[in-house]
């Protein structure tokens, strides 16, 4: 199953762009500092090429999230406005989730997305939630065009929550209906204006993974698709809840696409059993591949 990205063509929509200028960028000036010290005089020097990548790397990373700092504070300045879908920004989005993987060592394996839509057509998406790094995972490998409908909190994170805001991401709150209504409207009609629209349907983060692997899902976030005879894509994400724990360990993240409900589809089910039928096909995924699933003890094992 090959890992994502590395395999992809290099265009104005690949997340790798930003990634490449820091990469190459940092072996060039590599490659020029060993020969102007003058180390290529004796073989053995030879060790310092990547020693210098690496600091030229990391003063590089350090260098466009401060880059990133100054943007932030000249763009969606108002933390309670919901802003319309910017391209620009949803493209920053896409580039820096994908470099922030990369530095935090994350490799992403990537199937099904044969079963997606074709270029153009806008299309809900339905996953399970295991970390912040979810959306990190999906903004990076799935096509542009992409707003999330997160927790309101996750707008306000510094830096990140001013490119979030104006990429389109739309804030809901937990537990209120008039508001989650409001949003799934929302979310519906970006979806008729072409944007693609993500939400996890459990309404949080699973924390108590795996001990239940699911929490049910919430059968309203399926009217942002139903509402206007959007496909709905089924994804099952894996390991995401590893990442910052594993650190600088490398972390394997796996990200399926399990099924797409056509509208015609969905049409011969309550907004109920599309939920449990959704579910399903993530958890049937999950339980088939448990052993992707990093070892992880349970609460009662580590407790007392």
């Amino acid at each position: 199953m090959p890992a994502f990205a590395l395999g992809q063509p290099l265009c104005h929509n690949s997340p790798m762009i930003i990634f490449l200028i820091l990469a190459l960028g940092s072996l060039a000036l590599a490659g020029l500092t060993y020969y102007l010290m003058g180390l290529y005089t004796a073989w053995w020097w030879f060790w310092t090429i990547p020693a210098f990548w690496l600091l030229y790397a990391l003063a590089g990373f350090a260098a466009f999230m401060i880059l990133l700092y100054l943007i932030s504070l000249c763009i969606a300045r108002d933390k309670d406005k919901i802003y319309p879908p910017s391209r620009p920004a949803q493209w920053m989005v896409r580039q820096t989730a994908f470099v922030i993987l990369k530095f935090m060592r994350v490799r992403v394996h990537v199937s099904g997305l044969g079963k997606l839509p074709g270029r153009g057509v806008a299309y809900a998406i339905v996953h399970n939630h295991l970390s912040m790094f979810d959306e990190f995972v999906l903004a990076a490998v799935l096509p542009s065009n992409l707003v999330f409908i997160s927790k309101p909190s996750n707008l306000r994170i510094p830096v990140a929550g001013a490119f979030m805001r104006k990429a389109g991401y739309l804030p809901i709150i937990q537990g209120d209906i008039a508001n989650g209504t409001k949003i799934i409207g929302m979310g519906s009609e970006l979806l008729k204006k072409g944007q693609r629209v993500c939400i996890a349907p459990e309404g949080t983060r699973n924390k108590e993974f795996p001990n239940p692997i699911m929490l049910p899902f919430h059968p309203g976030s399926f009217h942002l698709a139903t509402d206007v005879d959007a496909p709905i894509a089924v994804f099952a994400i894996q390991n995401t809840g590893a990442i910052a724990k594993r650190f600088p360990s490398p972390t394997h993240v796996y990200l399926d696409c399990v099924g797409i409900i056509e509208p015609e589809e969905a049409k011969t089910m309550s907004s109920k059993e599309l939920a449990t039928y959704a579910e399903g096909l993530i958890k049937a995924r999950l339980e088939k591949k448990m052993a992707r699933f990093y070892h992880l003890k349970k609460k009662d094992e580590t407790e007392g």
